[in-house]
């Protein structure tokens, strides 16, 4: 299975937009449950706890490459990491014309309407969208950009 659809999978199975991608990119690059990758992405659903604000799918696949190209002290250089988010962020943008969940999804998921709405709607097709653009981009990215290097390097 690719990790598009295990972040697929997971998100269908209940974990959100920002877990499915961390856990999903995660396991692919053999970190599995390890440090808790889910719990570290918790809070970045719903645009940051239902804030509307970064999209949860693209804030997992920043982490997911943060975990794979980041640095791990103040000595160690923050390429390739930058250059690898900026394609991803840029091209989410370009991909989804926003990278704010409320314009994304149309709703206010602070509120028991907007809630609602995105059970009740087919709002969490887009979310499945986004999770699974954000995988298998993140996984590119990080392929891509760990070619002949260290995370630290």
């Amino acid at each position: 299975m690719d990790v598009s659809a295990k972040a697929l999978e997971n998100f269908d199975s209940g974990l959100n937009c920002a877990e499915s991608v961390l856990l999903a990119v995660g396991k692919e690059l053999d970190y599995g449950q390890a440090g808790g990758l889910p719990r570290i992405a918790t809070g970045f659903g719903g645009g940051i706890a239902r804030n509307g604000n970064l999209c949860g799918a693209l804030s997992g696949g920043i982490m997911a490459i943060g975990l794979a190209l980041g640095r791990d002290d103040s000595r160690g250089s923050r390429d390739p990491c930058y250059p690898a988010v900026d394609r991803l962020f840029n091209g989410f943008l370009e991909k989804f014309g926003s990278s704010q969940c409320r314009d994304l999804i149309g709703v206010d998921l602070k509120t028991p309407e907007g809630q609602k709405a995105h059970a009740n709607r087919d709002l969490k097709e887009t979310c499945r969208s986004c999770v699974k653009w954000s995988a298998r981009v993140s996984m590119d990215l990080i392929t891509e950009f760990s070619q002949g290097t260290s995370a630290n390097a």
